[in-house]
């Protein structure tokens, strides 16, 4: 979890950011051991972490113990948002309230419903997870003495004729004429191409969320989208990368993502030559689309002296919606192979592209 915490903030902790805390789920069962908390703190230099660490309070102490504990960490987060707060967390709190800075102290707010959080941040913004808001529901009935409803899932609706999202390469493509790049990529890709370049933090920014599902819906009723009504170049930029990881298989497909987890494991001087091997594998639908989307992450990390988006930084933001596990989600661990490949991938474009061309590419 700290490995997690720390790998998410990183891509983040160089600009402004605000943290949003939902106390939900930590139950006796999943709460880490005493022996977990000590492989934790030895993840940290220890130059930095208080003994804060060595007391079972889990997540919120870890949020607090990065937070506070780093420098690089705290300079810029901006507000720590804490919903659901138990009396534990308000009781610990008080209890290290005076090894924490006044000025860091003042960043920490308790909301005791979601419904709070409107008043201190673009509420439409926020991805809040299903789960929480379930949960959200449930207090309002046990705060009036019933048990919650039990939540009936209708079956799933047939896609439209005119779907773009959570349909196949196939599916889109016999709905389109034949046409082998979807038409989302092909608009998002274009506009950003005209447009984006020279954006600093392109494909790093979050975008509202409403209007994120505002233009999914358009696209899935076969309206035409004008992004410059919208004022803001990170919406075709999310819903770029939204197409990509509403695929029901990932645009590297199943079958190569254990070969993508041994790159690691391949000779630095062979990685690109493997890489390619791997591509080559894919079907040609999915290499016609996936050489037309690293050919312009490649444009764009050429730009990163404006942007500040390198092929490292890109590969860390598309790699996991390239590719993921056929069953749950990727692993910790598995990230780094993963940004790896990718980041090879675009760094080497044209070489690890230039062997193969197909019809109708």
């Amino acid at each position: 979890l700290l490995r997690y915490l720390k790998y998410t903030l990183d891509q983040y902790v160089e600009n402004d950011y605000t943290v949003v805390y939902f106390h939900y789920g930590l139950k006796s069962l999943n709460k880490p051991s005493l022996k977990w908390l000590q492989t934790a703190y030895k993840e940290f230099d220890r130059k930095y972490v208080s003994k804060i660490f060595v007391l079972p309070s889990i997540i919120f102490k870890s949020l607090l113990t990065i937070s506070f504990s780093f420098p690089r960490y705290k300079k810029n987060l901006k507000a720590l948002y804490v919903v659901h707060p138990t009396n534990f967390i308000k009781i610990l709190w008080n209890i290290f309230k005076p090894l924490i800075s006044h000025k860091f102290g003042k960043k920490i707010t308790y909301l005791n419903y979601l419904s709070d959080l409107r008043e201190h941040l673009k509420y439409d913004q926020l991805n809040i997870p299903q789960e929480v808001i379930r949960y959200v529901e449930s207090l309002k009935y046990i705060q009036k003495g019933k048990l919650p409803p039990v939540v009936k899932v209708p079956p799933p609706r047939p896609p439209l004729p005119t779907q773009q999202f959570g349909v196949s390469l196939q599916y889109i493509k016999d709905k389109n004429k034949g046409e082998l790049i979807p038409p989302v990529m092909k608009e998002t890709v274009s506009y950003l191409k005209r447009k984006g370049l020279h954006v600093e933090g392109l494909f790093r920014r979050s975008a509202s969320i409403q209007t994120i599902k505002d233009v999914q819906k358009l696209y899935n009723q076969g309206k035409s989208v004008n992004f410059d009504d919208y004022h803001d170049i990170h919406i075709p930029a999310v819903i770029l990368k939204t197409f990509l990881r509403e695929l029901p298989q990932p645009l590297l497909t199943f079958d190569c993502y254990d070969h993508i987890l041994g790159i690691t494991s391949v000779e630095s001087s062979l990685r690109v030559t493997r890489c390619k091997q791997i591509i080559q594998g894919l079907p040609e639908h999915n290499y016609i689309v996936l050489k037309y989307l690293i050919c312009f992450l490649h444009m764009v990390s050429q730009e990163s002296i404006y942007n500040r988006m390198t092929a490292s930084s890109l590969a860390c933001v598309f790699g996991l919606n390239l590719i993921w596990p056929s069953k749950g989600t990727a692993s910790l661990s598995a990230l780094v192979p993963l940004n790896l490949f990718t980041e090879l991938l675009i760094d080497f474009y044209t070489n690890i592209f230039n062997s193969r061309t197909v019809p109708g590419e």
